[in-house]
């Protein structure tokens, strides 16, 4: 939407992350052109599984109308820091979003995932030599040249973009009936540089400089200021908002009065002993990294991925747990908010559902913290989304090229 696009229809298949979607982006409004959602699609939350079993007819109706399918499968089975087991479902849920792509035909496909997708898994075997298995986003690729679409790969890495935020990330770009120009144009260095650098000075940035956590989340500082009750959850207190501080602060907060308060605030209520704890990693830490094992014995945790962010540098790559992070200069984890910030969502996007979750309910809910670590950084999308417009277009010239020397050569030929 930020690149100028018009929404169809989303699957979200939870309801707290379906009631953010909904709250922020299905109507009209200053901050975006809404959907044009079917109206024999329910406006709720879908699983894709039951959406392609209860509304396949009326997917296939949006054949010739729609421009782009962007999203990916789950990316927990791909991902280096989980146990990359090759037989984990949701690994094979890419065969899902394809079949959409069959019944919608779109022009352009864009998938996104972690960079673990594109390595092959090592199946152990018992009695024999391990069993190499061909990389996931292969067989996407070869899945989408039997539908006619022409792919390429890359990787893009978000701090690149204007976010505060090292998060490298593999995007498949696919075409339908693509000439081999385009396809070519798709991934030359000079083309995406020309497209980033454009991004870069519309928003305002300088193309050669990286935000940093500190330019991102200065004015959500909680030190010297007042507190108040949280206006969403009973019983926690956030800091009182006294403005933006630096020029990213400011981009983020269009529509926004110089003192209002953008949600999901909420202070976490660290128990003493908690707080000790952070001080004693700050103490001793590096900031910027991943505490060391003496450092995670004297902690008492055997946790494995804690950073404590260092304020002059992007943040690494925001998760879902929101305790892998601490604050550069205070002794507590990251608000919803400061998390939603890094990962360049502007302020008047609201977040809803619940904060946190955990155990099993892990596997069902999608919290807020949740939501930002799952999601494509927006000024990423926004990149993504002028950039497929410039490939479109330059594959309509690279056609019509084509197409007008075929016909001088008949010419010529009678």
């Amino acid at each position: 939407m930020q690149a100028g696009h018009k929404g169809v229809l989303a699957v979200e298949k939870t309801g707290h992350a379906f009631s953010t979607l909904k709250a922020n982006l299905l109507k009209n409004g200053e901050h975006g052109a809404g959907f044009d959602w079917p109206d024999s699609i329910p406006r709720q939350q879908h699983d894709i599984i039951e959406l392609l079993a209860n509304h396949q007819h009326a997917l296939l109706a949006l054949r010739g109308t729609v421009d782009l399918i962007a999203g990916g499968p789950p990316c927990q089975g791909f991902s280096v820091y989980g146990d990359r087991k090759p037989n984990d479902l949701r690994n094979a849920l890419y065969k899902r979003y394809l079949e959409v792509v069959e019944l919608v035909r779109p022009r352009v496909v864009l998938l996104e995932n972690v960079e673990g997708i594109d390595m092959p898994f090592v199946q152990k075997r018992a009695n024999s030599a391990p069993k190499v298995i061909n990389t996931t986003a292969a067989r996407i690729k070869k899945e989408l040249k039997t539908m006619g679409y022409g792919s390429v790969a890359f990787r893009l890495c978000s701090s690149e973009y204007g976010v505060p935020q090292v998060r490298p990330r593999f995007f498949i770009v696919a075409m339908r009936d693509a000439t081999e120009r385009a396809l070519a144009l798709a991934t030359n260095e000079e083309f995406l540089e020309s497209e980033r650098i454009d991004h870069m000075q519309a928003l305002g940035l300088d193309p050669a400089a990286l935000p940093t956590v500190r330019q991102a989340i200065s004015d959500l500082e909680i030190t010297g200021k007042t507190r108040q009750p949280c206006p969403d959850t009973k019983g926690f207190e956030q800091a009182t908002y006294g403005g933006p501080l630096t020029p990213y602060q400011v981009s983020l907060r269009t529509g926004m009065s110089q003192l209002q308060a953008p949600n999901s605030m909420r202070l976490p209520r660290h128990a003493a002993t908690t707080i000790a704890k952070f001080q004693l990693l700050q103490d001793k830490g590096q900031p910027g990294y991943k505490i060391g094992n003496e450092l995670r014995e004297e902690l008492g945790t055997s946790k494995f991925r804690i950073h404590w962010l260092n304020g002059d540098r992007p943040a690494p790559t925001i998760t879902t747990l929101p305790d892998d992070f601490i604050h550069y200069s205070e002794p507590r984890i990251l608000t919803v908010r400061e998390c939603a910030r890094l990962q360049s969502f502007p302020d008047w996007f609201e977040f809803h559902g619940k904060y946190t979750t955990g155990g099993e309910l892990r596997k069902v809910d999608c919290p807020r913290y949740s939501q930002i670590g799952n999601a494509v950084p927006p000024r990423l999308a926004m990149f993504l989304g002028r950039y497929l417009e410039s490939l479109v277009e330059q594959d309509d010239l690279f056609r019509a090229e084509e197409e007008a020397s075929v016909q001088e050569e008949h010419a010529l030929a009678a």
